[in-house]
């Protein structure tokens, strides 16, 4: 009988909301929306992600949500993605990516679609899923990173007042095949961040089955 990880039983009380948007873990069924987004937004994403290599098909993309979904349960990773409330758009994905449940340090990261951008959502996803962090999943530390020369990562970073950790040379490797150092800010708690009104919890689910 193989071990039994009990990481698993870690409470994620899912889904978020804020004034704007819905905010749930990426599932099965997504892989079209997610998909078209990609599409819409590819040229961007293409400068500084390698992960959209692997979006090449909507197959491709339904198998990473669901794959995405069975590490949420594993609470392995959590991939979420954002949906506006007034028409149920697609707007970006986000996630607490390269955690450590026994050192509670979590890492942001997020991108929104082209026709999204703009508005303020990289901004509000960012700070929901800090203080989310921090209120729901008691991180003692929370960090973003960027790669050298993202300007638009750079600003929402500086805009939720994280503080920078460090530089790493030559740490990220863009699409391109380039390498360009890698940038780290981190903060602590959520003293002094944008206001922001957030709710989260398994009851939220009734309201919004529609996503």
């Amino acid at each position: 009988m193989s071990n039994i990880n009990k990481d698993t039983l870690i409470d994620v009380p899912m889904p978020i909301l804020t004034e704007r948007l819905f905010i749930r873990p990426a599932m099965a069924g997504d892989g079209q929306k997610a998909f078209d987004a990609i599409e819409e937004t590819y040229d961007d994403l293409a400068q500084w992600m390698p992960w959209t290599k692997n979006h090449s098909t909507i197959e491709n993309t339904e198998a990473i949500c669901r794959e995405s979904y069975a590490n949420f349960l594993l609470r392995k990773d959590m991939m979420v993605f954002a949906f506006d409330h007034a028409n149920k758009k697609f707007i970006g994905s986000s996630g607490l990516h390269r955690f450590n449940w026994s050192t509670r340090r979590f890492e942001v990261g997020y991108w929104i679609r082209k026709s999204e951008q703009g508005k303020g959502y990289a901004t509000e996803i960012a700070n929901a899923l800090t203080r989310f962090a921090f209120e729901a999943l008691n991180a003692r530390a929370v960090m973003i990173g960027h790669a050298d020369g993202n300007e638009k990562s750079k600003n929402v970073i500086q805009k939720l007042g994280f503080e920078q950790e460090g530089r790493a040379k030559f740490d990220h490797e863009l699409p391109n095949g380039d390498f360009v150092d890698g940038l780290t800010y981190s903060r602590t708690n959520t003293q002094g961040m944008p206001e922001l009104k957030i709710k989260y919890g398994g009851e939220l689910w009734s309201e919004m089955q529609i996503y």
